[in-house]
């Protein structure tokens, strides 16, 4: 029978394990701060399924995203789909961070009127995860979200609520809509063809990886040159291939070790490891400890 190895939940779970009281649950804007990682527990691997903005309005953040680490400071935005994975890293004691997150079903019944894709593109796994966002944008984002906190506290009467909610919500996609064009008119941003490959290498490998651990295989199913997979990898995300497959393994490796009903051969079962000196061995000279001691501290 299928595990899940990782925590999954929906966004009305999330709602209803942080007690939150919301007008429309299927959408909640909050705040994130270090102290408040701290106190939630916040800072462990786990699968939401909902659209997500986490907008860096101070200090700086590393968060990992489908197991890839990813720097944000001071007016970054992190866009989340809903089959990535997330964990919060480390947050600077400065760090604030305003969050807006959506159910699939509240995305689909906003019917945005734009002519371009890059409404849903900024919502999806077909765009890049992380953009720099000019202040003033930022400051129009922030603006807009602590609108959808204040209008989605049932303590606060507005006979409007529901509607004005996904106002505010639009407008967010529409000013990130219109600062891509713009950055996309004037080349700023890397190329698209490479971003590409670099998204769908990642994908590729959270499926397979299991059983596939060769750096052609993944090549051969991009239709590209080992050559050219690991010159691309290395200018987005400035790791080899073979690095993000092994960050992977071992990513997935922790979690199964934080199972104590698994023993260690279930886990290389798992894994597709037959040799346990070796899986050691690997695990070792990633973390500098071995498996049995990971799962002892």
């Amino acid at each position: 029978m299928e595990q899940y190895l990782i925590p999954i939940y929906t966004l009305r779970e999330v709602i209803d394990w942080q007690k939150v009281n919301l007008v429309n649950n299927n959408i909640w804007a909050f705040d994130l701060s270090p102290q408040i990682l701290t106190e939630e527990n916040l800072n462990y691997p786990s699968k939401v399924i909902c659209f997500g903005l986490f907008l860096i309005t101070s200090g700086e953040a590393v968060i990992n995203i489908d197991f890839q680490e990813l720097h944000l400071c001071k007016n970054d935005i992190l866009n989340l789909f809903p089959n990535n994975i997330l964990e919060f890293k480390k947050l600077s004691e400065d760090c604030h961070i305003k969050a807006v997150v959506i159910s699939i079903d509240y995305f689909t019944e906003l019917n945005i009127g734009l002519n371009s894709q890059y409404a849903f593109d900024i919502l999806s796994n077909n765009f890049s995860k992380l953009v720099s966002l000019s202040p003033s944008i930022c400051k129009a984002i922030s603006y807009n979200i602590r609108c959808i906190q204040r209008l989605n506290n049932p303590d606060i009467t507005n006979h409007f609520s529901i509607e004005m909610l996904k106002m505010y919500f639009s407008l967010i996609v529409y000013d990130l809509a219109n600062f891509m064009e713009y950055e996309l008119k004037n080349n700023n941003f890397k190329s698209f063809r490479k971003e590409d490959i670099a998204i769908k290498f990642v994908n590729l490998v959270a499926h397979n990886f299991r059983k596939r651990k060769d750096v052609q295989y993944y090549a051969d199913l991009l239709f590209i040159t080992r050559t050219h997979l690991t010159r691309t990898i290395k200018d987005v995300f400035q790791k080899k291939p073979k690095e993000i497959i092994e960050d992977k393994i071992i990513s997935e490796t922790k979690i199964l070790l934080l199972k104590n009903e698994l023993s260690i051969t279930q886990i290389m079962d798992d894994l597709n490891y037959n040799d346990q000196a070796a899986f050691t061995k690997f695990f070792k000279k990633n973390t500098g400890i071995t498996p049995h001691q990971y799962r002892k501290r």
